[in-house]
C-alpha cells in the first residue's frame, strides 16, 4: 500500500458516521413500507420493490467499488459516493410516483455501494493495530445500530408528522447524516493501492444487470400473478448470469483477476461461507420486514410502536456483537452451530405465539423471544465472517471479503423479495379463511397475514438449520483450502 498518514480515533468516527446512513435507510424504509405504499397508491409488491431496489443495486455496486478505491483513492471514492448518497436521499423525499421512487432508491443503492467498501479498506490500510481491531468490531456493531436506529427514528417521525410527509421527512434525516459525515472528512487519511487490480467493468456490468433482472421479477411476480414480463426478465437474468460466468472463466484463463474469480469459488471454505452469509441475511432482512408490517397491519401498532417492538432485539444484537471476542475465546467457532440451532427454535417459538395469539397480547409475549433472537443472530454472523476469512488462503482473502459483503446486501434484498413475497402470497390466498390465528378483530385478512407470517418464519427456521449444518462442517470436520 502507498504511504498514508495514520487513521486517528476522530477519523474512525467520521468513517463510521458516514457508514451509518447505509443501514439506517434500510431499517427506516423497512418500517415505512406500509406508509409509502399508501402514499404511492400501490400494493404490497410496490412496497417490496422500493425496499429491494436499494439492496440489489447496492450489492451490484459493491463488486467493483473496492477496486475503484484502490486505484483512485479511497477517501476520494468515499467523498464522491457519500455526497451522491446525501443528494439522492434528499431527492427521494420529493418523489411523486412509484417509478420515481424506485429509480431514486436504485441510484441510492449504487451510491452506497460506491463508498461502503472504502470504510473497511481505509481502516485496514491506515489504522494502527489497536485501532484497527477496535474499528472492525465497531464497524460490525454499527450495522445493527444503524438498522435499529433507522426504525426508531422513522417511527418517531411518522407519528409526529402527517402520513404523506412522515416517510419523506425520514429521507431528509438520512441526507443530513450523510452531510454531517462529509463535514468531517478532513480527519480521514487518503490511501490507495500501489498495485491496483484490473477493474473488469464488463464483468461488473453483467453481474449487476443480472442481479437486477433477477430480483425485480422475484419481488413483483408472486403478488402480481407472474405476468409475462416477469417471466421474461427471469429468462434474461438467467442468460446474463450464464454469460457472466463464461466471461469470468475466460478472463481468469488469460491471467486476469475478474470480479468473481472462479478459482476463489472453488475453495470450499469460501463457497460454504458465501452460502452461510446468504442464508443469514435472507432471513434477517425478511424477518425485519415481516414483523414491521405485521405489527402495523394486524396488531394496530403505529410506526413508533413497531420500532419499539424491536428495541430489545436490536439492543441485544449490539451488546452481543461487542462482547463477541470474549465469547469466542471461551466457546470457539462452534458457537455458530449452537446459535443457528437456537435461532431455528426461537423463530418457531415466535411462529407459535403468532399462531395462537387471539387478543393482541403477542407483542408483549414476544419480547423474551426477540431478545434471544438478537443474541443468537450476533453469535451467528460475526463468527461466520471471522472463521471463513481466517481459513481462507491469503491469496483469496481480499476477494472473499468483497464477496461476503456483496452477498450480505443481496441477501437482504432477496429476503424481502422471496420471503416477503411468500408472506403476502400466503396471506392473500388465505385472506378470507379463519384458523384461530392472530388479531381476532382483524377479520379474515388478519388471519391470512398470520398464516403468511407463520409460513415465512417456518422457512426461515429451515434456513437456520441449514446454516447450522454448514457451520458444523466448517468448525468440526474442516474443509480443504
Amino acid at each position: 500500500m502507498s504511504s498514508a498518514r495514520a487513521l486517528t480515533p476522530g477519523g474512525l468516527a467520521v468513517l463510521l458516521l458516514g457508514f451509518l446512513p447505509v443501514n439506517f435507510t434500510f431499517g427506516a424504509v423497512n418500517l415505512l413500507v406500509p406508509a409509502i405504499a399508501a402514499d404511492m397508491d400501490t400494493g404490497p409488491s410496490g412496497g417490496l420493490l422500493v425496499l429491494s431496489a436499494y439492496t440489489t443495486t447496492f450489492a451490484a455496486g459493491l463488486v467493483i467499488s473496492g477496486r475503484l478505491g484502490d486505484r483512485y483513492g479511497r477517501r476520494r471514492l468515499f467523498t464522491v459516493g457519500l455526497a451522491c448518497f446525501g443528494a439522492l436521499a434528499a431527492l427521494t423525499a420529493l418523489a411523486q410516483g412509484l417509478v420515481d421512487l424506485v429509480v431514486l432508491r436504485a441510484a441510492l443503492g449504487l451510491a452506497a455501494g460506491l463508498f461502503t467498501p472504502q470504510v473497511l479498506s481505509t481502516i485496514q490500510a491506515t489504522a494502527p493495530d489497536d485501532l484497527r481491531a477496535r474499528g472492525i468490531i465497531l464497524f460490525t456493531a454499527s450495522s445493527a445500530v444503524a438498522t435499529i436506529a433507522g426504525q426508531v427514528v422513522a417511527g418517531a417521525v411518522v407519528v409526529s408528522a402527517p402520513e404523506h410527509l412522515g416517510w419523506r421527512a425520514v429521507q431528509l434525516v438520512t441526507a443530513v447524516i450523510a452531510l454531517a459525515a462529509l463535514l468531517g472528512l478532513r480527519a480521514v487519511p487518503e490511501s490507495r493501492s500501489d498495485a491496483p487490480l484490473v477493474l473488469d467493468v464488463p464483468g461488473a456490468a453483467l453481474l449487476g444487470g443480472g442481479l437486477v433482472a433477477l430480483v425485480v421479477p422475484l419481488t413483483i411476480g408472486p403478488t402480481a400473478g407472474w405476468p409475462a414480463w416477469a417471466l421474461g426478465l427471469l429468462a434474461v437474468a438467467a442468460g446474463t448470469l450464464v454469460v457472466f460466468q463464461v466471461t469470468q472463466l475466460r478472463a481468469e484463463r488469460r491471467g486476469l483477476l475478474p470480479v468473481v474469480p472462479p478459482s476463489v469459488l472453488r475453495v470450499p471454505v469460501v463457497r460454504i461461507g458465501l452460502i452461510m452469509t446468504m442464508l443469514f441475511f435472507v432471513t434477517y432482512g425478511a424477518f425485519l420486514f415481516e414483523i414491521s408490517e405485521y405489527s402495523q397491519t394486524v396488531w394496530g401498532a403505529d410506526g413508533w410502536g413497531a420500532a419499539v417492538l424491536l428495541l430489545g432485539f436490536g439492543g441485544t444484537f449490539v451488546v452481543t456483537a461487542l462482547v463477541l471476542p470474549r465469547i469466542l475465546r471461551r466457546v470457539g467457532p462452534r458457537i455458530m452451530v449452537y446459535a443457528a440451532t437456537g435461532q431455528a427454535l426461537v423463530l418457531l417459538g415466535i411462529a407459535l405465539v403468532v399462531w395462537l395469539d387471539g387478543g393482541r397480547s403477542a407483542p408483549l409475549m414476544l419480547q423474551p423471544l426477540l431478545v434471544a433472537l438478537g443474541a443468537v443472530q450476533a453469535m451467528m454472523f460475526g463468527p461466520a465472517l471471522q472463521t471463513v476469512l481466517s481459513r481462507t488462503p491469503t491469496w483469496a482473502a481480499g476477494v472473499a471479503g468483497g464477496l461476503l459483503t456483496t452477498l450480505q446486501q443481496l441477501g437482504l434484498g432477496l429476503g424481502v423479495a422471496l420471503l416477503g413475497g411468500l408472506f403476502h402470497t400466503v396471506a392473500g390466498a388465505a385472506g378470507g379463511h379463519g384458523g384461530g390465528t392472530a388479531a381476532a378483530d382483524a377479520g379474515g385478512f388478519g388471519s391470512g397475514l398470520a398464516l403468511g407470517f407463520v409460513t415465512a418464519l417456518t422457512v426461515q427456521a429451515g434456513c437456520a438449520v441449514v446454516f447450522a449444518l454448514l457451520a458444523h462442517r466448517v468448525t468440526r470436520h474442516g474443509v480443504a483450502r
